[in-house]
């Protein structure tokens, strides 16, 4: 076959034809398919089982998604993955088959991100991952209302089906499905019967928000809906930040007047207290400033502890657990990579993916103040409220990478012949 640059084409096999033709559909897939699977699978290998085949997907086409390798966003994440499954060598007791399974979570999370930096360079998948996260949500929500309402807890609160097992985890998912759907009724406000769908499955997944109680949620849900909504409507980046900003002053201003003023307000606002916080948190930074301040105390280290007669299984705050796990490196590299995708995000403003990220982090960055253990895991909510955003922080960012790797990476090229 000839080709416009004057070289030919060497014949690829059938296989890998098909293999790069439908890769990208297949990828898309086999996302939507493992993110139905965190919403009604209870086994975490189960879900993962649609994360194995992206991965190999993924490292087969290696070539088209090579050019992002000189890319520094993505080798910070690659050092970042790599450090926190390094500190299983550290970890006590030792564990080497944790240690083998840390790595092999580093490369699933790796997969994803790469997989969609990559679809986000398909204007159909940026269009329709949205829909499908927000209707996928909406029907595992509906199925865990009627749970929900059949069974009638003892403590009042919604938990998840499948790995969204308890109020906090299903509160934060879902909230990110209806960001999803939000995005798309914002970008889309001409979409006919479907803005009735993607309606409904909003007011859905905020049912089921509502009642699972969780106040992180609601209070992290209010303030990343303003930001969707500003950043739809405010075409500057800085008058945008500015009015985020105020939203978040005016959100915990009126949040914590109410909870001193407001008789009675304080057990609405907190109905548990502080939940033991101050305490988990003073337990688990004293025995990391003795322990293992710089480096941590490795991943795979036990974390439970008993705080004020109560057993407690994580420190509660996922930055606290990096550095549990990592240390002050671990926990640097944590943010340079924040800081790195929040300044894409905003660099690619005028983007509709760009501001659901932006939300998505609006509402995980605080939330992960409270709650939050796991920033290496196999797929799972914080492949959603964090890694998701990083990987279209990346999409924007390698573009052109993908592009020129879509034109020049596959084909094996030599020069045409000199015709007589």
């Amino acid at each position: 076959m000839w080709m416009e640059d004057g070289t030919v084409a060497a014949p690829r096999a059938p296989w890998r034809r098909t293999l790069i033709d439908f890769r990208v559909p297949i990828s898309a897939t086999l996302m939507i398919v493992a993110l139905a699977a965190l919403f009604v699978l209870t086994s975490q290998s189960g879900a993962s089982i649609a994360t194995y085949l992206l991965a190999a997907i993924m490292f087969a086409g290696a070539a088209r998604w090579r050019g992002l390798l000189l890319d520094w966003g993505l080798l910070l994440v690659v050092a970042l993955l790599l450090y926190m499954a390094l500190t299983s060598l550290w970890s006590t007791p030792w564990d080497g088959r944790g240690a083998l399974g840390q790595l092999v979570r580093a490369v699933l999370v790796f997969a994803f991100v790469v997989s969609i930096a990559e679809c986000m360079q398909v204007d159909w998948f940026r269009r329709r991952m949205a829909v499908a996260l927000a209707i996928v949500g909406a029907l595992a929500a509906l199925a865990a209302i009627a749970a929900f309402i059949v069974l009638a807890p003892e403590d009042e609160r919604l938990n998840g089906l499948g790995q969204l097992d308890t109020h906090v985890t299903a509160a934060m998912v879902y909230a990110v499905a209806g960001l999803a759907g939000l995005a798309w009724l914002l970008e889309a406000p001409r979409a006919g019967a479907a803005r009735w769908w993607v309606g409904g499955a909003v007011a859905v997944l905020a049912a089921a928000i509502a009642f699972t109680s969780s106040r992180n949620a609601m209070a992290g849900g209010a303030f990343a809906i303003a930001c969707l909504v500003l950043s739809h409507r405010v075409a500057s980046v800085r008058r945008f930040l500015a009015a985020a900003l105020a939203c978040a002053a005016l959100l915990g201003g009126a949040l914590a007047l109410a909870y001193v003023a407001v008789p009675g307000a304080d057990a609405l606002i907190l109905p548990r207290g502080d939940s033991f916080r101050p305490g988990i948190w003073a337990h688990y930074w004293r025995r990391l400033a003795e322990d293992g301040l710089w480096f941590g105390l490795g991943v795979l280290t036990d974390d439970d502890a008993v705080v004020a007669g109560w057993p407690v299984q994580h420190p509660h705050s996922l930055y606290l657990a990096v550095a549990w796990q990592g240390g002050l490196a671990a926990l640097a590299l944590t943010m340079a990579v924040v800081a790195m995708t929040l300044r894409t995000l905003l660099r690619h403003y005028d983007e509709a993916t760009s501001k659901l990220a932006l939300a998505i982090w609006a509402l995980a960055l605080p939330a992960y103040l409270l709650d939050g253990y796991e920033l290496l895991d196999k797929i799972g909510w914080t492949w959603l409220l964090f890694w998701l955003p990083v990987a279209i922080g990346l999409g924007l960012r390698g573009r052109q990478a993908l592009a020129d790797a879509r034109r020049f990476g596959v084909d094996r090229s030599i020069r045409r012949p000199t015709r007589p």
